[in-house]
């Protein structure tokens, strides 16, 4: 049986023509705020929490990881987790209490008030996210989301609302990525200037070199 929410591309440009538009209707001024409330962070005590469901929770693995090994190659710490990262955790509460509230709980009782939330989401209306929005507003907790489709029931809960308007849920779980990159390549040219990256890094990416 076919899914009608999967679309029809002719090739690989195509595809990727798609994307490029998608990421054309980001607001440039929301990512700089995303990219602000991420470099106040590096260096200190304050957390930066990732949150997402499937596809975007395996990208908020993938963005953990990138970030902090990159930043820790210039000396630069980086307090950053995804908090679907432990499936034990995540099925422990799901079994005992309900799936909506496995992230809310932890945001009750682990992040603080100058830490920083950001979701990752298709539609926005995912009731385990958006109930961690509604928590984190009252706590008066940064948040910022990047979001497809409408952008759902989060583009009114967070701080930071990057809207990617695509009705498409893997262009949108790639413009999460593909800002992120771009959010990590700014701020490593800021943080970098007095810092060099490994020479073995150097040698495999730079001079193609097996090491």
């Amino acid at each position: 049986m076919g899914n009608s929410l999967i679309l029809d591309y002719k090739n690989l440009k195509d595809y990727g023509n798609t994307l490029a538009k998608a990421l054309e209707t980001i607001d440039e001024s929301l990512v700089n705020k995303l990219k602000e409330e991420i470099f106040n962070r590096i260096g200190t005590i304050d957390q930066i929490f990732l949150i997402g469901n499937g596809g975007s929770a395996a990208n908020a693995h993938h963005i953990v990881g990138d970030y902090s090994k990159t930043f820790a190659m210039i000396g630069k710490c980086i307090n950053m987790y995804s908090l679907a990262d432990n499936s034990c955790y995540i099925t422990a509460v799901s079994n005992d209490l309900d799936y909506s509230e496995v992230f809310e709980l932890l945001i009750n009782s682990r992040v603080r008030k100058n830490d920083l939330i950001i979701f990752l989401s298709g539609s926005g209306n995912s009731m385990n996210l958006v109930k961690s929005a509604r928590i984190a507003k009252t706590k008066m907790i940064t948040s910022a989301a990047i979001l497809g489709y409408s952008g759902g029931a989060l583009r009114d809960l967070v701080d930071i609302p990057i809207h990617v308007n695509v009705n498409d849920m893997e262009i949108a779980e790639d413009a999460q990525i593909a800002t992120f990159h771009f959010v990590k390549q700014k701020l490593y040219k800021l943080l970098s200037k007095d810092a060099a990256p490994m020479a073995k890094y150097i040698k495999r990416v730079g001079e193609d070199l097996i090491a």
